[in-house]
């Protein structure tokens, strides 16, 4: 079993995240897979950008969970920018728990 199988069954298929256009199969390239986790390159035809992207999982038909707490605010948005705007670390470093890879304050 080809491990692109459940990935290129999407009934939609893939799309361009650049021109929106449909990206047929054979131009979606599996790069590394891990676990659940696929990195994959998205070639398009129709305006020529390549895209890299991950999927997390498989297909499911159970409806997300609800998250409780308030929704994101533009000041959330504008916080998360400025702190990537002077990270310092790759995303493993952001997203653990320790404090390598603090970002450097600006304030």
């Amino acid at each position: 079993m080809d491990p692109l199988d459940h990935l290129l069954a999407l009934p939609d298929g893939l799309r361009c995240t650049v021109c929106d256009e449909r990206v047929p199969a054979t131009r979606i390239r599996l790069l590394a897979l891990r676990d659940d986790l696929a990195f994959l390159q998205l070639d398009c035809g129709a305006c020529a950008s390549s895209t890299l992207g991950f999927v997390l999982g498989g297909r499911t038909d159970a409806p997300a969970p609800v998250r409780d707490g308030p929704p994101i605010s533009t000041d959330d948005v504008l916080d998360m920018h400025q702190l990537l705007a002077t990270w310092r670390g790759d995303l493993a470093d952001l997203v653990g728990t320790d404090d390598r890879g603090r970002a450097e304050s600006s304030r």
